[in-house]
């Protein structure tokens, strides 16, 4: 149900006066892993179909249709940004017919980073001015530019393919953007790292999400980085004490401090997947949620544009490699992932659990997914008028990423075979 302010326009939801909208029901489980659900069956959401909108935070996740979002910022707001951009200005969006507002808008990115004459990439903040709003029952949302991922799905699929192992990982959806009812084109939708995540991942505890720095690692005190907390229940001394049990480097100690299946299946999916600029390849792109029931860690990927066929930038040049950066044939560098193919006991966990997600690939049909991804996106790619790589680089990236799919579980297997 949504309240107006009386002196609002009409179509405007302010939020100190709304009745916020309700969140979803408690989240399913996480899948079996040797039980692979069944690919997603939500209905078609198009986008700017007017009217109001069904308070359900997964009308931003569907597997099918692309949105349309619509930001407005004033022109102080703008010169605010230009000089702070990674701080969070007032704005409002639009979306499904209602207009949402006052709402936190910065820009993101490091390597991706643009001003607003190219594609920058978004960070949505809707209860940065107003406690407790929410759209659609959430508190954030990312909009990420797709800059170096000729293919458009990389995120897509890679958190796809975590979820369906039974790993946490964020939702994604598909938006067609406009800033000042200028055309920004097309993005992908990316679920915030924050309370309504863990709430969706862990229900039955409260615990700590906490966003790792660049080069932070388990073999020293991780509660002496300066970490980015995604939630409500900063836990500093029961982080430093799972940082300590890993740091020992003892095979008991480290099954005690992670959540060991996780972990395991974490490291074989960076490995499968190919995400190179990961936890144990870079030591980047990764979160830690310290569940107070347990004391253990679990891992969670970010950063997923540079998965699969990956290459840099997505050129006319290097159309079609299988990527310059295969993990299936480099040894991590990050502690954990290092130990680990030391240790006898878990190296054979990771190739089972390599073997188990290239399977997976196979039973939910990636392959068909890439296939429905691409008639998905492909109106929006042409009507872009922001992205750089153009149709043909996409359509040429497109079918790599297809190719690749099809030969990645023959190369798992030879390699765990052969290590």
């Amino acid at each position: 149900m949504i309240l107006f302010h009386p002196a609002a326009p009409a179509g405007t939801v302010t939020f100190g006066a709304v009745l916020l909208l309700a969140a979803c029901g408690p989240p399913a489980e996480p899948a079996a892993l040797r039980a692979p659900p069944k690919l997603s069956d939500e209905e078609e959401l198009p986008g700017g179909a007017g009217g109001e909108l069904p308070p359900d935070e997964n009308v931003f996740f569907a597997d099918t249709g692309v949105l349309d979002v619509s930001i407005e910022l004033s022109d102080a707001a703008i010169e605010q940004l230009a000089g702070s951009p990674d701080e969070y200005v007032a704005g409002a969006m639009i979306f499904g017919g209602e207009r949402f507002e006052p709402i936190g808008v910065r820009l993101k990115g490091s390597s991706t980073y643009q001003w607003l004459d190219g594609k920058p990439a978004w960070k949505l903040k809707f209860d940065e001015f107003e406690t407790g709003a929410r759209v659609q029952g959430l508190e954030r949302l990312t909009l990420d530019s797709n800059y170096w991922d000729g293919a458009v799905m990389a995120e897509t699929l890679a958190y796809r393919m975590w979820r369906l192992s039974g790993n946490p990982a964020p939702r994604t959806g598909y938006a067609n953007v406009t800033l000042n009812g200028e055309a920004y084109g097309l993005y992908t939708i990316v679920e915030a790292m924050d309370d309504g995540f863990i709430d969706h991942n862990w229900p039955k505890s409260e615990g700590a999400l906490y966003e790792m720095c660049r080069s932070c690692d388990f073999n020293l005190d991780c509660a002496q980085y300066p970490l980015q907390e995604s939630g409500d229940n900063f836990d500093e001394f029961g982080l430093a004490r799972a940082c300590a049990d890993a740091a020992t480097g003892q095979e008991d100690t480290m099954r005690s401090a992670f959540d060991w299946e996780r972990l395991t299946r974490f490291m074989a999916l960076e490995r499968v997947l190919n995400h190179a600029d990961s936890y144990s390849y870079n030591r980047n792109n990764y979160y830690v949620y310290h569940d107070p029931l347990t004391g253990q860690l679990t891992l969670t990927p970010w950063g997923a544009d540079s998965t699969y066929s990956y290459t840099y930038p997505p050129d006319e040049d290097r159309r079609c490699e299988p990527g310059y950066f295969d993990n299936l044939a480099a040894d991590p560098g990050a502690y954990v992932a290092s130990w680990c193919m030391g240790n006898a006991a878990c190296w054979a966990d990771v190739k089972a659990e390599m073997l188990v997600v290239s399977d997976l690939m196979v039973a939910t049909d990636l392959q068909g997914f890439i296939l429905a991804t691409h008639d998905r996106l492909a109106e929006s790619v042409a009507a872009d008028p922001r992205w750089p790589w153009g149709v043909d680089t996409w359509e040429a990236k497109v079918d790599c990423f297809h190719q690749w799919v099809v030969n990645r579980p023959a190369l798992v297997e030879a390699f765990v075979e052969s290590r």
